[in-house]
């Protein structure tokens, strides 16, 4: 679910992005102007894409070459632009009918950009794509309205990232499959003393969504509108921002810093993050303690996460699109994934390269839980105003956390701001 790569992937806003597509029907249906150009067999397309830096494009470059290798007369030139300004900048293209043919997406983002981007169903079955050969949270998670729009190359289920140094030395077993909130309770007061706290939080949607989700089985859209205020959800998230403001065993969240979550778990100030896969490889090159991973600890009716993820997809604008598709097919084959598993830039969302994955995060229970964890999870569906709805998350869902306005209260008060345009 970045400006720097997949593993570091943050869910900030870009409201400018979603503004230029209510403007967007059906972006002319299909093949007006655009980057592409060519037959099926034989096109020079452009894929933008976010980028973090010098290290990150020449990473990404080769997943473009890829559609070279495998088909001669076919080359994909990558643009980059960094996660913060990407989602503004691609809402521009798409609503001006001029973007390039492929784009990168990302699952939670997709509602807001998917009129513009072509639906894939006929050119997975044209060229043979399988869907089963790709976890299917993240298949789910990137479709609109029942339509493929993208094609994924990441994914993953939100986990429980932990200090296996500090739990050994709090006395507190490694949670496993199966541990129970009453359990991760327990452990949190306990290794929340001198100065370090059980747990970090952040108001982010996917974390947010994921501990509701497993604490009373809510979710924040209903018939794809936007249900924040409903009873459960309430109780699920005043019982999340009860671990900052009455429980402790979470610190309060200073606002403006989005890597704060991320640094007070890998400083060793706090034992537990909520986390995704995409982001395990790049945490372990950054802690001095032995890190562990578990799933979300189980509510009354078990542990249930959510999955996200990012793919590429296809502009409406592409004069190419079956030159377009096929480069996708190469760039989403087992071989770059697994180059991009290995190197830790992403947890891939085709089955096949998971071993690469598992081999270079070296934990012994990550396959177990990843697993686990994916069979308790579903896609998290968003609405097309949910840029804006994230952005007020962050707003008020922090005022809440630090006991500074009622749970109920910042709900409402998103549910108001953004509930009409859902």
């Amino acid at each position: 679910m970045k400006g720097t790569p997949a593993r570091a992937r943050r869910w900030l806003t870009a409201a400018g992005a979603v503004l230029a597509l209510t403007a967007v029907a059906a972006c002319g249906g299909g093949n007006g102007g655009g980057s592409g150009s060519g037959s099926a067999d034989k096109a020079d397309l452009t894929w933008q894409f976010w980028i973090g830096g010098t290290a990150d494009q020449a990473a990404w470059q080769k997943v473009a070459d890829q559609a070279h290798t495998d088909h001669s007369g076919i080359t994909v030139k990558l643009q980059g632009t960094d996660w913060n300004n990407y989602w503004s900048k691609i809402g521009t293209l798409l609503a001006s009918g001029k973007a390039p043919c492929i784009i990168g997406m990302q699952s939670l983002r997709l509602a807001s950009y998917a009129n513009a981007m072509l639906p894939l169903d006929d050119l997975m079955k044209k060229y043979g794509l399988k869907t089963e050969d790709f976890d299917k949270p993240i298949m789910d998670g990137l479709k609109s309205d029942g339509k493929q729009v993208a094609i994924p190359y990441d994914s993953g289920p939100m986990v429980i990232f932990y200090n296996k140094d500090e739990f050994k030395a709090a006395g507190v077993p490694d949670p496993k499959p199966g541990w129970t909130m009453a359990d991760f309770e327990a452990a949190a007061k306990k290794l929340t003393t001198g100065g370090r706290t059980g747990l970090v939080t952040s108001p982010g949607d996917l974390g947010v969504a994921s501990w509701v989700r497993t604490l009373t089985g809510a979710e924040p859209l209903a018939d794809g509108k936007l249900n924040l205020t409903d009873s459960k959800f309430v109780d699920g998230f005043t019982t999340y921002a009860n671990f900052v403001r009455t429980d402790k065993i979470a610190p309060q969240v200073p606002s403006g810093n989005s890597d704060f979550e991320t640094t007070q778990f890998t400083s060793g100030k706090s034992a537990m993050q909520l986390n995704g896969p995409w982001s395990l490889i790049d945490t372990l090159g950054k802690v001095k303690f032995n890190l562990g991973i578990a799933p979300i600890p189980a509510g009354p009716d078990g542990s249930k996460t959510f999955t996200a993820g990012s793919g590429f997809g296809i502009s409406r604008s592409c004069k190419s699109p079956d030159a377009a598709f096929q480069a996708i097919m190469s760039m989403t084959s087992e071989k770059p994934l697994t180059t991009l598993a290995s190197a830790g830039r992403a947890y891939p969302a085709r089955t096949a390269a998971h071993p690469a994955w598992f081999t270079a995060a070296k934990i012994p229970e990550a396959k177990e839980v990843i697993d686990y964890a994916s069979q308790n999870s579903v896609p998290l569906i968003t609405s097309k105003n949910w840029v804006q709805v994230n952005d007020l998350l962050t707003r008020f869902g922090t005022q809440a956390l630090n006991g500074e306005i009622p749970p109920d209260q910042a709900l409402k008060t998103i549910q108001d701001q953004a509930g009409a345009g859902s």
